[in-house]
């Protein structure tokens, strides 16, 4: 019982200290420019005028803060940081030495590179929907194929174990090289397990809801050791051999990003699951088209603000990263919502099984828009969501438009790489798996209870995509495509991918194309699928990123002129390839390394991918030289592929006027 008497302990011993959220969370936003490379950050200052601050700093992937930080007075609100690059972010924590220790994240970049390839993607249907939904499945399935996901499917019925699901998943992930995102539709089998109450309720103690064991992939879970039948509601009894699990803590970190979207026993709300279902997955559909209209505010309704765990910092400091933090205020949550709209609200208070004090109940979300895509909620009971009318899953059972749900309080969550391009999952995951990398972890961190009602692919910044995708297939010159230019203003040009399945990997072919034309030359015949996508230089409160719409697919059985085994990294003929001068105005020299005699076929392409200049060369071991001529040529970028035996070495070539 140590685990729920140490959080009445927390609950009950911070409540007189009247320390209001905001005193604990830096609201950091940022601005940036490209010549010469800054990063500037802005924050506001905190009630307390004493104590100083540190900036710690790092890598996205790096587990590690720097050591030694920036150190600026109590007075300072603002820091630039020049020791920056384009294309690379930098990660930044900020501390203050007061008597609250507030603290903030931001992930701030310049022209951050686009996310072309997310991974492997598990869906798993609830057969109940597998013909009444199948419509929108098929539309939720192209958009994730649209989204760089490679799309696996399994439908189980809702009768099916636990385990058995838990077995396919495993087995999926053996079988499947990058699978990185499990999205459950429907009452496939909740998982329960460890002797827990987080919202330290005593008649709450027991097997809480946890999707956490669908992810966590290589751990070792038991159910043989707690015996717990103490708890208010059976469903979080506990005893050995019942199929509820003994773990409390992840056993270890968690492999695959999870969220769920599922309508059983909402009957509040008057509509069949399906009707339920189809009305979810046609808002998330029109989100991601890039069609509804997105304002960028945050909402906070705070109403646990005299404990000093903050729980209303998953609102401050995260929206701040996100939307700016001059557009995040306090306001109502069910009123404003009803008519204006806010992509991201929190809300906390006191709860119930279907309501939060302060805030409203399951029914207010029936009888009201909810005018928010993220609605991240903290009070009691309903965490545990898997219960009728549950609160968490209100919001999305609502017309409009929300589409994500989340516990948020404790633990606390770090959503703050979102503004530059990562989807919800890659957050939820890194704040189900935080061991004090990011602080304060908070109450209950690594606990099995952490979950996502809602869609894990979705992300802050959608554009509208590329249309009338075509590709013809020419013996002399490979595939030919064509498309309708996307709608979005400003937009930079398109990238083009190929799979050899239609919902399989899509790897990219192209460098950014600024035409509606392109041309790959170069493949084994056969089948092929091919994706455009739209690219947009994204503005946000974080700085600056390469933003990629949906893409738009069309196939056909393709005749290359040129055959390849591989598109980049030297082959076993080649040792080293170069050209000079590059940048070039009307003649470079490409000098070829080869391993040994061997013919090659060198040849110039545009960015469209179309084939200018071919000629063959014999190559001698050791170097040789070519003279390219460049003089007819606009200037700008070009490919140099030399052929050798079915392998192909690609080097970039710009040419100045």
């Amino acid at each position: 019982m140590n685990r729920f008497l140490t959080l009445i302990c927390l609950l009950c011993g911070t409540a007189a200290l009247a320390q209001t959220t905001t005193d604990r969370a830096i609201r950091i936003s940022a601005s940036v420019t490209g010549n010469p490379a800054s990063i500037t950050l802005n924050w506001e200052t905190t009630s307390s005028g004493t104590g100083s601050y540190s900036i710690y700093t790092k890598t996205k992937g790096s587990t590690m803060w720097s050591s030694v930080p920036i150190s600026l007075p109590a007075s300072a609100n603002s820091y630039k940081d020049n020791n920056v690059t384009v294309g690379t972010g930098v990660e930044y924590y900020i501390y203050k030495a007061d008597g609250t220790s507030p603290r903030g994240y931001i992930y701030a970049g310049i022209e951050e590179p686009p996310i072309h390839n997310r991974g492997a993607i598990l869906l798993l249907v609830d057969s109940t929907f597998t013909d009444s939904c199948k419509t929108e499945i098929a539309a939720l399935m192209t958009d994730l194929r649209g989204d760089g996901w490679q799309v696996l499917r399994g439908d189980f019925s809702r009768n099916t174990k636990v385990a058995d699901i838990k077995s396919y998943i495993v087995s999926t992930s053996q079988q499947t090289s990058g699978l990185n995102a499990l999205y459950i539709l429907g009452h496939i089998a909740v998982p329960h397990s460890g002797n827990i109450n987080p919202d330290a309720h005593t008649n709450h103690v027991g097997g809480w809801s946890a999707d956490t064991y669908y992810g966590e992939l290589d751990g070792s879970w038991s159910d043989n050791a707690i015996n717990n039948t103490t708890s208010a509601n059976s469903k979080n009894h506990n005893v050995p051999g019942d199929g509820n699990f003994d773990q409390s803590l992840i056993p270890s970190d968690i492999d695959l990003q999870v969220g769920r979207v599922d309508f059983y026993d909402m009957p509040q709300f008057g509509k069949t699951e399906v009707q339920l279902m189809k009305s979810y997955l046609n808002k998330a559909h029109t989100y991601k088209s890039g069609t509804m209209t997105i304002v960028k505010k945050g909402l906070i309704d705070d109403n646990f603000k005299s404990y000093a765990e903050g729980f209303a910092v998953n609102g401050w400091s995260n929206f701040s990263a996100l939307v700016g933090k001059d557009n995040v205020s306090e306001k109502n949550f069910i009123t404003t919502l009803n008519t204006d709209f806010h992509q991201w609200a929190y809300g906390c208070g006191g709860g119930t099984y279907i309501s939060a004090g302060g805030i409203g109940n399951t029914s207010d979300f029936e009888s009201n828009n909810v005018k928010a895509i993220f609605t991240p909620l903290f009070g009691s009971y309903f965490g545990d969501w898997d219960y009728k009318n549950s609160f968490l899953r209100a919001p999305l059972c609502a017309d409009d438009p929300s589409l994500a749900c989340f516990w948020a309080g404790r633990p606390n969550y770090f959503l703050h790489h979102m503004a530059l391009g990562e989807n919800l999952g890659y957050s939820i995951r890194l704040s189900q798996n935080n061991s004090g990398l990011y602080s304060p972890a908070g109450a209950g961190a690594r606990w099995v209870h952490t979950g996502l009602m809602g869609d894990p692919t979705l992300r802050t910044d959608y554009v509208r995509s590329a249309s009338s995708v075509t590709v013809t297939s020419n013996p002399n010159a490979g595939a030919i495509l064509n498309w309708a230019a996307s709608p979005e203003p400003n937009v930079k040009g398109y990238y083009i991918y190929r799979s050899d399945k239609e919902f399989g990997q899509y790897k990219l072919r192209s460098d950014l194309v600024t035409s509606t034309s392109f041309t790959d030359s170069f493949g084994k015949d056969g089948m092929y699928y091919y994706m455009v996508r739209a690219s947009v230089l994204e503005q946000t409160a974080s700085g600056s990123y390469y933003n990629l719409s949906l893409g738009d697919i069309a196939s056909g059985n393709i005749t290359y002129p040129y055959d390849e085994v591989g598109i980049t990294g030297l082959t076993t003929n080649l040792s080293k390839i170069e050209l000079y001068p590059n940048p070039t105005g009307n003649v470079t020299t490409l000098k070829i390394g080869s391993l040994s005699n061997i013919d090659a076929t060198i040849s110039i392409t545009d960015l469209q991918g179309r084939i200018l200049h071919t000629q063959n060369a014999s190559l001698d071991i050791g170097d040789n030289y070519y003279k390219l001529n460049m003089a007819n040529y606009a200037s700008g970028m070009y490919f140099v592929h030399i052929h050798t035996d079915g392998d192909i070495q690609t080097i970039k070539l710009m040419k100045n006027e």
